[in-house]
């Protein structure tokens, strides 16, 4: 019977492959003002199964602007090599990474495309004025200037050529003797060679030769990133890299700076904690244009403050402050607004730091957003006048902002049923998102939300939270339990490829936002931080119980545990402290003893702060480790009863792989029945062939432990 799952598992893998994910989208006009059509291009994603890659494609598509229906589409195109792009104008510019033949060597290619041909080529090897250029959420930019004649983006600083003390050559002119083994701190998981982010301006006026200017007035505390053309120079953010670099990808709590350059040069800081007598964080920008406002989104770390932990949940309510010129006085707008009463301010849905596509404004006042408001994606618009926001929420839930361009928006829209598709508006008759094609759903598969009350609080409490039930109405169906990681993320009512796959291969999912999640407050979110292991291992329980209550279908003996980082940490948890609850465990590199994690991990932080100590950038003392270890998964592994499948990356730089190592030798000491796999991997597993490893085995581990009963 196992073997005949497994393929059945296969192959309702294959057919989750096949859906394809929204990744961006684009309204061009056509040549003639008469027109009466729109242009849409977007891009999507979906994993090639032979080739085990993530492979992107552009699609087009012509919609009627009086009915917003789509009349065609085009078939798709492979985008595969590009790194990254940027619009402006009739240009596009985009970096690719190419391998020349002879040599077997990638090589970074910077293309600017005018709409009709390709205008110019420069080949940043052959330029040699920086390393690699980089294309990451965190510190990746690529901005064309209002006259094209200039491309600003971040690289990697050019490395001196490195010799060894015994060399016998000549020494040329800046070379360095013996330093060829120093050790050169990066800004770890998923960022790993990201050591020195330089601020790169190309002169698009000059081809041969090509002219890249490297500022490098940024001081060297500071590490640029994210940065754009504003007020004729070059405004920018940059994290404090002494004294060492915390690990940045999903934090949002780096001290950070906010900066401008001019085109000679001088630097000048806009935006600083100190300032403030504190530490701020910045995710993000967005400008105008190169003379307009220029709005960030920024949180304050509270260093010396007696009541909140520093430097705080590595995802949080963020204010929104603007400038109106580079002279001027930034002013903050009002997040809270009582349109939505429940909601406790801004959180950036995605929870990454791309809040906002690159054209996202209505006019010189307004723009739009994407945000959480609770468990929900909905666009938010901004207004710099006035000084407000409001929630555009009715009829557009679940639905993210693409693209803002003459009285149109273009979003993207799913459940957790219903596939991502495009949907559009014309911003004259309000926010009213309507599908450009018909969606396509997930057969015999519902949804629900569930609102949950913990126990001994009222049913008005700040701190009621939420969960995500989806799957079949099936009789004596199996449910896998998934609390999300971060502990400070959310699981939105969107579509997620992976519970459809579960969907498919015969499993119920419920995701938890447990309290201490993102969307719903900032009192909401910091409350767990000192109640790990415990608060959220409840709220867990808690929606189990509520979840088999509201579907009665759901096998009271076939609930089994799935979960990655705090997820992870969470599944384990569940399974020491109620042993009878669940049929078997799977793991994704999980926090299984904070106390051993402290010293090894890039984000030494979260183990303070979510054991309710502030951070001191020092060791922990023995009382620390103490109040670590006793907030861990490991301190109940030995009332484990269910099989336990452990799934490591060898080289995840956030949660180390001997945080799974050590579970797994302990419960082999206390003869339990435990597995474990290794992947060359990070902290994702998100390498295809790993992904399709993990899921697969972790739908036949679920089977073989009782969900086939």
């Amino acid at each position: 019977m196992v073997d005949n799952y497994m393929k059945a598992a296969t192959m309702a893998y294959r057919q989750a492959s096949k859906i394809p994910l929204l990744v961006s989208g684009r309204i061009e006009g056509f040549p003639s003002d008469k027109s009466n059509f729109l242009n849409l291009t977007s891009v999507w994603s979906q994993t090639d199964l032979a080739s085990y890659k993530e492979t992107k494609f552009l699609k087009s598509a012509i919609v009627d602007k009086t009915t917003l229906v789509g009349e065609q589409t085009t078939h798709a195109l492979s985008l595969d090599s590009i790194n990254k792009s940027t619009y402006k104008g009739d240009l596009r510019a985009l970096v690719k990474t190419v391998t020349k033949e002879e040599k077997g060597e990638s090589e970074q290619i910077i293309q600017i495309w005018h709409k009709d041909y390709l205008r110019d080529s420069f080949n940043l090897k052959d330029i040699d004025a920086h390393g690699k250029v980089y294309f990451d959420s965190e510190f990746g930019s690529l901005h064309l200037s209002e006259d094209s004649t200039k491309l600003v983006y971040i690289a990697e600083k050019k490395l001196a050529k490195k010799l060894p003390f015994l060399n016998q050559g000549q020494i040329a002119e800046g070379v360095e003797i013996g330093t060829q083994y120093d050790y050169r701190e990066d800004w770890g998981e998923q960022l790993v060679g990201k050591v020195n982010p330089v601020v790169a301006l190309m002169d698009l006026t000059s081809v041969q030769p090509a002219n890249v200017t490297v500022f490098d007035q940024v001081p060297s505390n500071l590490s640029p990133g994210k940065v754009n053309f504003w007020q004729n120079g070059i405004v920018g953010i940059a994290y404090k890299n002494q004294p060492r670099k915390l690990g940045k990808v999903y934090c949002s709590n780096r001290d950070t700076v906010l900066f401008y350059l001019d085109f000679q040069g001088n630097y000048r800081e806009l935006r600083n904690g100190t300032q403030l007598n504190d530490e701020i964080g910045i995710t993000d920008f967005v400008v105008h244009s190169e003379s307009g406002r220029l709005c960030w989104f920024e949180r304050l770390l509270y260093k010396n403050s007696d009541e909140k932990l520093y430097p705080g949940p590595h995802m949080a309510e963020s204010s929104i402050l603007v400038l109106d010129s580079l002279d001027g006085e930034p002013y903050s707008i009002d997040t809270r607004t009582s349109d939505v009463p429940m909601w406790g301010g801004m959180f950036i849905a995605g929870l990454t730091s791309d809040f906002a596509s690159e054209r996202c404004w209505i006019d010189q006042d307004s723009f739009l957003i994407s945000c959480c408001m609770q468990q929900t994606v909905v666009p938010v618009l901004v207004n710099c006048k006035d000084k407000n926001i409001k929630v555009l929420s009715e009829g557009n839930e679940n639905v993210s902002i693409l693209d803002v361009h003459e009285g149109f928006v273009l979003g993207c829209k799913s459940d957790p049923v219903t596939y991502p598709h495009l949907v559009i508006s014309r911003w004259e008759d309000g926010l009213s998102m309507k599908p450009v094609f018909p969606s396509v759903s997930l057969e015999n598969t519902s949804w629900a939300p569930l609102t949950l009350i913990p126990d001994g609080l009222e049913e008005d409490t700040i701190y009621a939270f939420k969960a995500i039930h989806l799957g079949s109405d099936e009789p004596n169906r199996p449910l896998i339990v998934w609390p999300h990681g971060g502990p400070h993320s959310t699981i939105t009512e969107t579509f997620s490829r992976t519970a459809a796959y579960f969907c498919m291969a015969g499993f119920n999912v419920l995701f938890v936002n447990y309290r201490g999640s993102l969307g719903f407050s900032d009192e909401f979110t910091r409350v767990l931080m000192g109640n790990v292991g415990d608060m959220d291992v409840k709220d867990c329980v808690m929606a189990v119980e509520k979840c088999r209550e509201m579907f009665p279908n759901i096998s009271k003996d076939k609930v089994f545990l799935m979960g990655g980082s705090h997820g992870g940490f969470l599944v384990t948890h569940l399974a020491g402290q109620y042993p009878d609850m669940f049929k078997g465990v799977v793991a994704r590199n999980p926090v299984t003893n904070i106390a051993s994690m402290s010293e090894v991990t890039d984000i030494p932080d979260w183990t303070y702060n979510e054991s309710g100590l502030n951070y001191t950038w020092l060791n922990p003392e023995p009382g620390v480790y103490q109040e670590m270890f006793a907030r861990s998964p490991i301190a109940h592994c030995r009332n484990i009863k269910a099989p336990v499948l452990l799934m490591i990356g060898k080289n995840d730089l956030r949660v180390p792989p001997s945080q799974g190592y050590q579970f797994y030798h302990t419960l082999k000491a206390l003869n339990k029945e435990v597995y474990m796999h290794e992947y060359e991997d990070n902290h994702p597993l998100a390498v295809p062939a790993h992904d399709a490893n993990v899921m697969i085995s972790a739908a036949v581990f679920f089977w073989n432990n009782g969900a086939a009963k």
